[in-house]
């Protein structure tokens, strides 16, 4: 039974001969993507080696692992087939934003499901520089905390530089999830603030910054309780 988190990855998961999960842990979404026929083969990856022994051990409880490569590798290292559809999940925008420069010509063209924890702007702004334009951005909540996932695809559409900071599509949802989460990310940045503002040696371009991202989000949540 998958999470919300991963019920959502899964529903942006284009259907292929061959699929790629980076950062899989458990391989929780292989599994799902396996059985339910969204994926004939996935490759399970992960950099550490203990993640893959629990996602081995899943498939192999579930008799998909001959449906299946676990491989440990970094990033996008762990691509050996071209996939029609390739996720990348469970670490920090700077890292994700990374792994899709580095790998970008292991893509081919495959479509992309993102999900960064931080730093979601670091990704889009990758997402455009790769080559790549996002189709779906979508909310979720799972365990308490909100998450921003993408679905991309190979093709330009550029994005303002508003838009990269806080999303374009993620706004144009009919989700009740949106208020609560433009609340939850001012209140985020209030708490910076303050942080900010407490410090010994005050940083103005970054008071600056946050004061700018409370200020949209105000205006954000003006217009959603309109």
């Amino acid at each position: 039974m998958l999470d919300e988190r991963l019920s959502l990855a899964a529903a942006l998961y284009e259907p292929c001969e061959w699929g790629a999960d980076i950062g899989t842990d458990h391989a929780y979404l292989p599994c799902h993507l396996l059985r339910n026929g969204i994926c004939r083969q996935m490759i399970a990856a992960d950099v550490s080696p203990k993640a893959l022994e629990r996602a081995r051990e899943n498939l192999t409880r579930q008799r998909l692992i001959d449906r299946a490569e676990v491989v440990l590798a970094d990033g996008l290292d762990a691509v050996t087939h071209p996939c029609g559809c390739i996720s990348v999940m469970g670490m920090g925008g700077e890292l994700m934003a990374d792994i899709l420069r580095q790998g970008q010509n292991k893509l081919q063209g495959a479509v992309l499901v993102l999900g960064a924890h931080t730093e979601l702007h670091l990704v889009r702004k990758a997402i455009c520089e790769i080559g790549y334009h996002i189709v779906q951005e979508r909310l979720c909540k799972a365990s308490g905390r909100y998450y921003v996932f993408w679905r991309a695809e190979a093709g330009s559409a550029p994005l303002s530089a508003e838009e990269i900071r806080y999303g374009r599509l993620l706004w144009q949802e009919d989700s009740a999830l949106l208020q609560p989460y433009a609340l939850w990310r001012r209140r985020v940045h209030q708490d910076k603030e303050k942080g900010l503002l407490a410090a010994s040696v005050p940083d103005a371009d970054a008071i600056a910054e946050v004061q700018a991202d409370i200020a949209w989000y105000t205006k954000k949540l003006e217009e959603l309780t309109c």
